[in-house]
Order: C-alpha cells, then sequence, then structure tokens
C-alpha cells in the first residue's frame, strides 16, 4: 500500500507490473485485491474464473444498507440474483417502462450537449462529474 499513496494509482501498478507481472495480489488495508494488467490475462481471468469474481465483497455497510444484501446490486451471484434480476428485467426494464422514459433521456442528453458546448466555446475544461 506504501507504493501508492503519493503516486498515480495507474502509474504505479504499471510499474508493480512490470516488475512481478501481469497478474497481482495486493493487500491494501484490510483488502485483498487482485490486480491484472494484460488483456490476455483479464480475458482468462473473467472467462475462466468468471464465478470466483461475481460477487461483490461482503461489508458490514453494505449489510447495513442493504438488508443483509438482499437488494440486486450487493447479493451474491446464485438462484437469488438471479431471480432478482429477472424480476428486474420483467418489471422494470422493459420495453414500456424504457420507453416511457425517453422524454427524460432526450432533456438529458440535450443538457449535457449544452453545457459541454459552454465549457468548450469559453475555454473551460468540461467537468462530466456534476
Amino acid at each position: 500500500m506504501h507504493h501508492i499513496v503519493g503516486g498515480y494509482p495507474h502509474h504505479v501498478l504499471r510499474d508493480l507490473a512490470k516488475k512481478y507481472g501481469p497478474l497481482m495480489h495486493l493487500q491494501l488495508g484490510e483488502v485483498c485485491v487482485v490486480v491484472v494488467t494484460s488483456s490476455e490475462m483479464a480475458k482468462n481471468v473473467l472467462k475462466t474464473h468468471d464465478l470466483a469474481f461475481a460477487s461483490r465483497p461482503k461489508l458490514l455497510v453494505t449489510d447495513i444498507i442493504t438488508y443483509d444484501s438482499r437488494d440486486i446490486a450487493f447479493s451474491p451471484y446464485g438462484d437469488y440474483w438471479r431471480q432478482m434480476r429477472k424480476i428486474c428485467v420483467m418489471e422494470l426494464l422493459n420495453a414500456k417502462n424504457v420507453r416511457s422514459f425517453s422524454s427524460i433521456r432526450h432533456d438529458e442528453v440535450v443538457h449535457l450537449i449544452d453545457s459541454i458546448r459552454s465549457s468548450s466555446s469559453s475555454g473551460e475544461p468540461v467537468i462530466l462529474q456534476k
């Protein structure tokens, strides 16, 4: 962890990968992290070992906020998650519901384009985090 403090994390990880290879295990405080730095290794990890990385880490704060990780975003991969996904796709993300928000999406795109146009014409940097 001391390597990352004070530098750009992606530069530090690149340098560590040059020294240790495209697949690394780092301990960042209490969190174990697997770092994959090549496309070939990423393909291998995500296709061959996809189930090992399919779930989010279990955290106390997540359990408190999401009723023991019972929502679709934080529930572990398995039968319950598949059932939640099916409900979301059928009830929330069906064609009718997606179409019903098209005017809102259009308004947001127009607002984004106007904001970019305004910033670029005045020479200001475009900040997309707003």
